[in-house]
């Protein structure tokens, strides 16, 4: 029987919807994490998970009560018992094949995308290669561990989840995006698939174009004088695709210099922590080069003598902006160097994708949700710690709290939040705002950073008046940093009484999961691995026993039927030299009775350490060394990253 064909003689009425359907849609990167988060750990991502097609309609509005009780009846009667309610529903036009096609999709609990508006990294679009996303019909929207999110336009028949599989050498997670938006998305973003060798190419040519040099004569002089003006297409175009190309190679910074004795401009890129030799032009564009950025980022590009700093709002390609801080420093004489920080999507990262062991997570939860105290996080600079705090800030931003933040630059945006943007130039410095933000009726204030000793004590005063304060340090470890305090000047009973935990991290590059290889270590390396461990915590290497007990629970938790395996850096298309991204490296001190005793008599950094490693705490190398043997990273980049 045809649906519909009998069904209209029963009296299912068209409601005539006029409002809009808001299925529950992810649109950004932190909202894909926290569903990956739930998947993970085996919950519902959808309130209706698992419940009646009919149900799921009525909760969103798509049809009412009266019809969803006349369908429920028709389908007791012998003619309609083969008949979905779907199908009697979408057979006489209640409803649309799309709205229960999504329907379905929360019954299922399937994330929907909208692959328009997500901003996918360029990391992740290059781990399918665009022909064969074409060929598929497919976009890598995010990751999670492991785990790819390919959204698809039909994930109940795709029958490709084996291919990529093997293709990416990771798990599958299919997301539901339509199918005109992923045509769409993959012929708008094409400038972000390209590999590495045809950025380079591309730069090279626009660097080259419109050169003309007599046979013989090189682009190289002594000078750098030239014709050339700011205003030019070429340089505009020169560093636009300059910027363009750091973006799609997910670079942090780019580099550009002129050395003496060269022919060339350099311009480098800093990618996941490394500095990469990306390109150069030709040195008679570098004065125009220098001032063009210059212009677009707001300074004066007549002073050539003094140190410059900038901001520049970049337009992307298909939409989307990107902020860029500039600095230029002169150098040798007459020649500018200039570096852009290419500044974070903006959104915060959700915690539990920032890599913390779970012990550490807890017990940090448990910490920064107290109504009052101080809670620092330490490192150096480019170590995340802002990254850290502002996850922080998005796990504390309900509307019942009122949060301000102090920062330079401001570089995460976060709604609900106050955020001041430090200027001293105009006497707008951290320990001036901060005084007055304590008559502004904060619950939470954030510090970008405790430069001086004036900032220090009123972040103090202010978490021992009933304020959560937040802030970071540039210390080498959590112990230090007591010390660094006490050094400031700060009461050590005040500080004992306000201090909840110090937080210590670096970054460390990740293993690329499609490359990395997978071999068995022997006994020695891991024993190796053991006394590092320990002397990471004690400064002397373990005995027998507490070698055994290292090996023991590492046995338990990393090994796999009692062979231990760890994973190597081999190289492929989408990565650098087999790395691809980072992950953080952790330390946590909490402030228990025996800490705080210890800062009232201003102890050495070495008792901290001690104190905090038999409460459980973990060192950083200690953190570095368990992701090693969980194969995220290896011991090269955890030695780099950790004295």
């Amino acid at each position: 029987m045809k649906p519909g064909s009998d069904i209209a003689q029963h009296k299912l009425t068209n409601t005539g919807k006029k409002h809009q359907i808001n299925w529950p849609v992810i649109r950004r990167q932190p909202e894909l994490a926290e569903i990956a988060e739930l998947q993970h750990s085996g919950e519902n991502i959808y309130l209706l998970q698992g419940k009646q097609v009919g149900e799921i309609l009525l909760h969103y509005g798509v049809i009412d009560e009266y019809n969803l009780s006349v369908v429920l009846a028709m389908q007791k009667d012998s003619a309609y018992k083969n008949l979905s309610l779907g199908e009697i529903l979408t057979g006489v036009g209640i409803i649309k094949q799309v709205e229960l096609d999504r329907a379905l999709l929360v019954q299922a609990g399937i994330p929907m995308v909208d692959i328009l508006s997500i901003d996918i990294p360029s990391e992740i679009t290059r781990i399918v290669p665009r022909a064969r996303a074409r060929e598929k019909m497919v976009v890598p929207v995010g990751s999670y561990h492991d785990t790819l999110f390919l959204a698809v336009s039909d994930p109940f028949l795709f029958a490709d989840m084996s291919f990529f599989t093997v293709m990416t050498d990771m798990k599958i997670s299919l997301v539901f995006a339509p199918a005109n938006e992923i045509s769409q998305h993959l012929n708008v973003h094409s400038f972000s698939s390209k590999n590495t060798g045809a950025s380079k190419e591309e730069f090279r040519i626009q660097a080259r174009r419109d050169m003309d040099f007599p046979p013989g004569q090189s682009a190289y002089t002594e000078t750098i004088s030239t014709d050339v003006s700011e205003n030019d297409s070429i340089i505009i175009n020169l560093v636009n695709q300059m910027i363009l190309n750091a973006i799609q190679e997910a670079a942090s910074d780019i580099h550009i210099e002129l050395f003496q004795g060269v022919e060339g401009s350099s311009v480098r890129f800093r990618r996941d922590g490394n500095m990469e030799d990306f390109e150069e032009f030709p040195r008679i564009y570098h004065k125009a080069v220098v001032s063009r950025i210059k212009i677009m980022s707001g300074m004066d590009i007549s002073e050539t003598r003094r140190p410059q700093d900038g901001k520049i709002s970049f337009s992307l390609p298909g939409g989307g902006r990107v902020d860029l801080r500039v600095v230029t420093i002169p150098a040798s004489p007459g020649v500018e160097f200039v570096t852009i920080r290419i500044l974070s999507s903006g959104e915060p990262l959700p915690l539990g994708g920032l890599g913390f062991a779970r012990r550490d997570m807890n017990i940090f939860r448990d910490i920064f949700r107290r109504p009052y105290g101080l809670i620092l996080v330490c490192g150096p600079t480019g170590s995340g710690k802002t990254t850290t705090l502002h996850s922080v800030l998005k796990e504390l931003n309900i509307k019942e709290r009122k949060i301000w933040t102090v920062e330079d630059p401001v570089e995460i945006v976060q709604p609900h939040l106050c955020q001041v943007q430090v200027n001293n130039k105009v006497g707008m410095t951290f320990a001036t705002v901060l005084r007055s933000l304590l008559r502004a009726d904060p619950d939470v204030i954030m510090i970008g950073e405790m430069r001086d000793d004036e900032t220090a004590k009123i972040a103090l005063e202010a978490s021992m008046t009933g304020h959560l304060v937040l802030s970071t340090l540039h210390t080498n470890s959590a112990a230090e940093t007591v010390s660094r305090l006490l050094g400031l000047d700060i009461d050590p009973y005040n500080l004992s009484d306000a201090l909840q935990a110090i937080l210590a991290q670096r970054l460390a590059r990740k293993l690329c999961t499609a490359c990395a290889s997978r071999e068995e270590a022997p006994i020695s390396e891991i024993e190796d691995l053991a006394d590092e461990y320990y002397q990471s915590a004690h400064a002397a290497l373990p005995g027998t026993a507490e070698r055994i007990a290292i090996i023991d629970g590492w046995r338990e938790n990393f090994a796999d039927n009692g062979t231990f395996y760890l994973r190597h850096p081999v190289g492929c298309e989408i990565c650098d030299k087999g790395y691809k991204g980072r992950i953080g490296l952790y330390e946590l001190l909490q402030a228990t009775p025996t800490l705080r005793h210890l800062i009232r008599h201003q102890s050495s950094a070495s008792e901290y350490l001690a104190t905090g490693v038999a409460d459980g705490m973990r060192t950083l190398k200690q953190d570095g060394i368990e992701k090693v043997l969980g194969g995220v990273t290896d011991m090269i980049q955890v030695r780099s990253a950790c004295i």
